[in-house]
């Protein structure tokens, strides 16, 4: 480890500072077999821990490579200018009133600048946090008890929640920890920084990251970068949400997008893996743990239930895994083992009657995984002499209560299975159903010999499909740079080029006609705009915007107010128009966002007598469009992009129309992207089978669907961070053309706010 966290992450000398949490400290590195000295620091006690107290840092023997400080917030501070001067290796901050308290003491933020100013280049875990064990170097810069041991190799666990991870460390899933480290608030070492240092030691296998925001999302693809290029696995649990910072707005987006899908993209395009609990998270740990990676997501299942197998069956699905019908050589060595009365199948319920014959069992699940023994020649693999029917061979095994029960046959099972994949090239995992059912010993026992002892059905099985997806992705070409708020000059456009209309403000009594038709068209403004609100482009103008880059609008015709407030003239401004669209159309009301809801959209029209009708019936208090009805409609899409603070251009794909938000069929991801991206996230649609054609009907054009998608990513970086909101709902999506029928923009104008 060559990164400068060395010396803190593996220290030679230790120095603690304070009291009792002191003495905590030193109790625990001792316990956990530490040989190196440790300083202790108290100028009012003799000794701590049975260790001999100096006075004050100059007294110290040495300069510590690791400290912890368990003393008060404005000690902490003076500590650590005096240890960075001296050159020490780093110190674990323990108090708290930094930062993390700014809501309610007002001096927080000063205190975690001198912190800041204080350490210099010094690492500096926290403050307000445990600190670290490294279980690979009988380390534990930590002042409490916890429930790790001593390992030779294993997963590193990074949190921000000191409670958390003692909680972590006190599982009995069998999980091998190497290192288990402790954030706070990351005043000046982010958790990205912390993680790259710890992937880097050749023992640590995986990564497991909980965190409760994004301090910094150039180091996190950074950390992505590194783990990439070493072959390690990072598992994450993203807890809280990031408010998005945006104003209450008009579309459907933000029901769609919420205040949490924004992380859930940057997690996904990093190439790591979001779970949802603490024990999905350690299985899937235990997975990546393994020195052979899961290849894909075929499973082939074993158990001597129905029950279970149906269970299995039920739930792996349901997970996205996938399990391969059995083939005819399967079925032909399943056969002359189990006979002819039971139905074969994958899973398969090899009943009970083989259950205490050893040889039978073995035979079984050989015939079942079609697991050869190596050739003798040296130069050729077990794996080269046949291709694998499936990437993850599973086991559904739960074991008795040891306290009540004996379980000599369950461990005639366990052989037999490790008799037949010790050759076999995919993974290799056995599964209780209940956490309770897998014995700690087991799992210990299992992963000496490269085989996954899962805790669970849920769990387990989401795990094997975590695992199964990281690989995939680990080989899909690495993302591009997040565009993010720095990037401001890369977006030359400035806001008065769109024809703004003003979304704030109060706008004067007995506006002229003309004036109107002026607001309308975001020629003048209706009144002094706030500078903190968003400007919305009404429809016309919008699509006109996103034309430039390549979408596909529907032909229209633009009345003004004045020209729907008198018949005379809405009828020139027909006569003028009629040569450029063709009946039937559809005539809508400007500036509303939810048309349907408000009077203010008619279809079907089809001739200019219903035409007219039809403006007078609607709202057209701020203009009408007129555009030519897009039929033969295969499927109607949404496709937004909302500005994030914290990660940039969020787009959302979801089934459209005014169904949107019942439906709630949505996919994410952060721009930009590419094609390839753009297209997973349409196949992640619910209603992606319709796209594509569904029972005979007509499929809609993917290269056309893609342009459209391509063309709103450019549209949104063009805007960049002027960019509030853009929507495009409905995407009217054809056999030969993808056409937005409805577009919402809403800007800022940074010359306002700057």
């Amino acid at each position: 480890m060559n990164s400068r966290f060395a010396r803190l992450l593996k220290p030679e000398s230790i120095a603690v500072f304070g009291g009792d949490w002191a003495a905590a400290v030193i109790k625990q590195c001792r316990a956990a077999g530490y040989q190196g000295a440790i300083w202790p620091v108290n100028p009012t006690h003799p000794t701590l821990g049975n260790e001999p107290c100096y006075e004050s840092v100059d007294d110290l023997p040495g300069v510590p490579d690791a400290c912890f400080l368990g003393v008060n917030n404005e000690l902490t501070i003076e500590l650590v200018r005096a240890l960075a001067s001296k050159g020490a290796g780093g110190a674990v901050c323990f108090a708290s009133g930094f930062g993390e308290t700014a809501a309610q003491d007002n001096q927080a933020m000063a205190r975690q600048a001198r912190l800041i100013e204080a350490a210099g280049d010094m690492p500096v875990l926290g403050p307000n946090c445990y600190g670290l064990i490294n279980y690979l170097d009988n380390v534990a810069l930590w002042p409490d008890q916890h429930g790790g041991q001593a390992v030779e190799r294993g997963v590193a666990i990074i949190t921000q929640s000191s409670n958390i991870a003692i909680n972590l460390s006190m599982q009995r899933r069998g999980l091998r920890i190497a290192y288990l480290l402790t954030t706070g608030n990351q005043a000046q070492s982010s958790l990205a920084d912390i993680a790259t240092a710890v992937l880097e030691d050749e023992r640590v296998s995986a990564l497991g990251l909980h965190i409760e925001g994004f301090s910094d999302i150039r180091a996190f693809e950074s950390l992505a970068s590194t783990a990439r290029n070493l072959g390690k696995r990072i598992v994450v649990i993203k807890s809280g949400v990031t408010p998005l910072g945006r104003a209450a707005l008009l579309s459907h987006t933000r029901s769609l997008s919420g205040d949490d899908a924004a992380a859930s993209a940057f997690i996904e395009r990093l190439g790591m893996r979001r779970v949802t609990g603490l024990g999905e998270f350690i299985e899937t740990l235990k997975i990546l743990d393994l020195p052979r990676k899961v290849g894909g997501l075929r499973v082939l299942s074993m158990s001597c239930s129905g029950g279970e197998a149906a269970l299995i069956g039920d739930r792996a699905i349901a997970a996205g895994l996938e399990l391969p019908v059995l083939q005819d050589t399967q079925i032909k060595a399943l056969r002359d083992v189990l006979g002819q009365a039971i139905s074969l199948a994958n899973p398969l319920d090899y009943h009970t009657a083989i259950w205490h014959d050893a040889n039978a069992m073995r035979a079984m699940m050989t015939g079942m995984l079609q697991s050869r023994q190596p050739p003798p020649s040296d130069t050729t693999s077990a794996n080269d002499q046949f291709e694998s029917l499936a990437d993850m061979a599973l086991l559904v095994l739960d074991f008795p209560r040891s306290d009540r029960c004996t379980s000599p046959s369950w461990f005639d099972a366990l052989a037999a299975f490790e008799a037949a994949t010790c050759h076999w090239p995919g993974v290799a995992l056995v599964m209780a159903t209940l956490p309770e059912n897998m014995p700690e010993s087991v799992v210990d026992s299992l992963a000496q010999k490269n085989i996954v002892a899962l805790c669970g059905l849920g769990d387990g099985l989401q795990a094997m499909f975590n695992a199964a997806c990281l690989e995939i992705t680990a080989r899909r070409t690495l993302a591009p740079p997040l565009w993010l708020v720095e990037d401001r000059h890369k977006t030359p456009i400035k806001a008065t080029e769109l024809s703004l209309v003003d979304g704030a403000g109060t706008r004067g009594d007995g506006p002229s006609a003309r004036r109107a038709s002026q607001e309308a068209w975001g020629l003048v403004q209706a009144a002094v705009p706030d500078a903190t609100a968003p400007r919305q482009l009404d429809e016309s103008t919008a699509k006109r915007w996103l034309n430039r880059f390549g979408m596909q609008v529907p032909v229209s015709v633009r009345l003004s107010f004045a020209d729907v407030r008198s018949s005379r003239r809405m009828s020139a401004a027909l006569d003028k128009a009629s040569p450029t669209f063709a009946y039937p159309v559809v005539a809508k009301g400007l500036g509303i966002v939810h048309k349907s809801e408000a009077n203010a959209i008619e279809l079907g029209i089809n001739n200019r007598r219903e035409l007219e009708r039809a403006i007078r019936r609607i709202d057209c208090a701020g203009g009408c469009l007129v555009e030519e009805y897009v039929d033969d409609t295969v499927a109607e899409l949404l496709v937004s992009v909302l500005c994030d603070p914290v990660h940039g251009l969020l787009m959302t794909i979801s089934a459209g129309g005014i169904t949107t938000e019942v439906l709630n069929d949505s996919a994410h991801c952060l721009l930009p992207v590419t094609r390839d991206d753009l297209d997973r996230c349409v196949k992640r649609l619910r209603c992606a089978p319709l796209l594509d054609g569904f029972r005979g009907r007509a499929a809609v054009d993917r290269v056309q669907l893609l342009d459209a998608l391509e063309s709103v990513q450019a549209a949104a970086l063009q805007l960049g961070e002027r960019l509030v909101e853009l929507e495009v709902n409905p995407l009217m999506c054809t056999a030969d053309a993808c056409i937005a029928v409805d577009a919402y923009i809403a800007v800022r104008d940074l010359s306002a706010v700057n």
